[in-house]
Parts: structure tokens; sequence; C-alpha cells
């Protein structure tokens, strides 16, 4: 009695032993590979965040390399003396007081209420072993698209506009300088202070440091947000592009070549400007082996060709509107696997480089 009950318990034991025995190492096998698949996982994501960190710092690093910033010295050649001198944008402020009211009456010729002064403190060192003027050494403020003027306020360095150009600057000289520019106050968020405009990559300097802005240079992805425009705060124009790609037509879209085709774009506009805007001045720029690309453009909302794209009022977005569409860019067939899509510095139209690039392929 006592064998015939043992005999079956220890079996059953030694099986249910062995059992337990294989779940476990089963359970120890399929942990392994979980704990392999999330590390390979994990890996991957890592893997790809480091790249994509690495490659947003390349584009960082690329984009800084068309600029200086305020307070940073740079070294630049002069275009008429061929001379090197170093060069250091120490501030930049505006001034709205009413005491430069007969100034910038004297230089604008329709003066609102929106102008105001910009004024430059920068240093400047003749590094060379001859002498320079200092006609290489000022600089451009793009919006106003002229120089800085040296002779304002009055001082006895510059008394006179024009004069400035020739004071010398002698070898190893080196000279504290104020200029000032009358301006829109909005140029401040699109204005840089440029030299030597002869050079493919001048020496630049932005009013408004691109670290403080939206509209940043650089290559933006499909989805991403592109502000055109920035003035500080909520005043800023946006663009977001959805979707592109190439067709041959479209019904009611007349091509002006039979050898071409169109980029079609889906983009939404967004106004917070405080005046309207073209929308076909907001379209992307065609680029083709460094230069504009023929080619022409219309818009499609709703299903349907915008007449008056150019004058009438569907072809502008008010400010606080945001309008979705689809955007048909006609280019060469030729020219198409070689197209950039871009949108240029609205005060550097001529340097693409300093573009915001569309990423699409």
């Amino acid at each position: 009695m006592y064998k015939a009950v043992k005999t079956p318990s220890f079996f059953r034991t030694l099986i249910l032993f062995i059992a337990l025995a294989v779940f476990m190492i089963g359970c120890g096998s399929n942990s392994e590979e979980n704990n392999d698949d999330s590390n390979t996982a994990d890996q991957n994501e890592e893997t790809e965040t480091n790249a994509a960190a690495e490659e947003d710092a390349n584009d960082e690093s690329e984009a800084s390399d068309l600029y200086h910033e305020i307070g940073e010295t740079f070294e630049m050649t002069g275009y008429y003396s061929d001379v090197p001198a170093e060069v250091t944008i120490n501030d930049i402020w505006i001034e709205d007081d009413p005491e430069h009211q007969e100034y910038i009456e004297d230089n604008i010729a329709s003066p609102t209420e929106d102008d105001v002064v910009v004024f430059v403190d920068y240093t400047v060192k003749n590094v060379g072993d001859t002498d320079m003027t200092m006609g290489d050494l000022i600089p451009e403020y793009t919006d106003a698209n002229i120089e800085l003027d040296l002779s304002y306020p009055e001082n006895d360095t510059f008394t006179d506009f024009t004069e400035s150009f020739q004071v010398p600057l002698e070898a190893g000289e080196s000279m504290d300088v104020v200029g000032a520019v009358p301006a829109d106050k909005n140029d401040q968020y699109t204005s840089a202070l440029m030299w030597n405009i002869t050079q493919d990559v001048p020496e630049i300097v932005f009013h408004t440091p691109q670290d403080e802005r939206r509209d940043k240079i650089g290559t933006y992805d499909i989805g991403e947000d592109m502000y055109l425009f920035d003035q500080g705060e909520d005043s800023f124009y946006r663009v977001n592009i959805s979707n592109i790609e190439v067709v041959e037509e479209y019904e009611g879209i007349e091509k002006f070549d039979d050898n071409s085709s169109f980029f079609a774009i889906d983009m939404e506009f967004e106004n917070q400007l405080e005046e309207d805007v073209s929308l076909y001045g907001t379209f992307p720029s065609v680029f083709a082996d460094g230069q504009e690309a023929i080619h022409s453009g219309n818009l499609v909302i709703d299903g349907q060709v915008v007449e008056d794209l150019y004058e009438g009022p569907e072809g502008k977005i008010s400010p606080g509107e945001t309008i979705e569409g689809t955007v048909y860019l006609e280019v060469i067939d030729e020219n198409m696997e070689e197209v950039e899509l871009l949108y240029l510095n609205p005060t550097l139209l001529t340097f693409p480089d300093y573009a915001m690039r569309i990423n699409y392929n």
C-alpha cells in the first residue's frame, strides 16, 4: 500500500519538476531574446537619435560658417585696398527719440512713425602691412541698402558721410567707431551688416542674432514649420509644406512649355503680421545649378485654381488668416532632377547660401 502510493507520487513530482525546469529555461530564453530585442531597439533608437542630432549639429555648423556673431572678432579683406583687417561688432541698438526726426526726414523719402535710427558700435583694426581707408570697413545695412553713416551724431573724426570713406587707418592701428542708419523699426528682424559684397559669401553679422529667431537659415524637412518673417513675439508669417509630388498635368492650368512638369506642393500659409501678404510672394523659389530656374506658379484652393493670383483679393492672405492649398510650380523637365526649392533671405536675395532650403528628396 505504501509502495503503491509512493511510486506514482514520486513520478508525478519528477515529471512536474522536469516540466517546471523546461518552463524556466524557456522563460529565461524568452527573457534573453526580449532583452536582446529591447537592447537592439534601444541601440537602434539611440543611433537614429544620435544621427539626427549629429545632422542637426552639422546643419547648424555649416550655417554658422556663413555669418559672425555680435561680440565675435573676425578677419576680412578690404575690397579696395586688399588689406586684411579685424572687425568686432560690440553692440547694435535702436533709438526713436524725437531728436532724430530731422535726420530721419533728411534721409528717408516718405518717413513714417515706424522709422527709427539704428546705431552700431564696432571696432576695426588694420592688421596688414599697408594703410587702408575706412571705405573698406563701413558695412551696408541690408534692409536700408545703404552704408552706415559715421558722421551722425556729429563728431570730430567723421564730419561728412561721403568723406568718412576716405579717412585712413594706418597699418596696426585700431579704431572704435559708431555708425548710424535711418530705417523702419521692423528692419531689425531681417537686416544684416554686410562687408565686401563682391564675395560669394560676404562677411555678415545679423542685427537680430540667428539663435534668437524663428526664421533661421538652414535646411527644413517636410512637415516642419518655416517662418518666412519673424518680427518677434506673436508677429510672424509661417508656411508648412506637408507633401511634394511631381505631376505632368493639372486640369485648369495651362503649361508654358510642353516639355515641363509641375511640383505639386501641399502648403499651409499663416499670416500673423499686421498687413496683407501676397501668397504668390511666399511660394518657394526654384533654383538649379545655383541659379534661379525659369518657372511659373499657380495656386489651387479647394479644388479651384486661383485666377487672379497677382492682383485679386484671392491672391492675398489677411492678418490672422490661415489658408491651405496646393502650389503648382511648372519647371522645364530637363531641370527637374537638379531643382532646389528654397526661400531666399529677403535682404540677401543675391546670396542663396543664406536661404531656407526644403529637404524634399
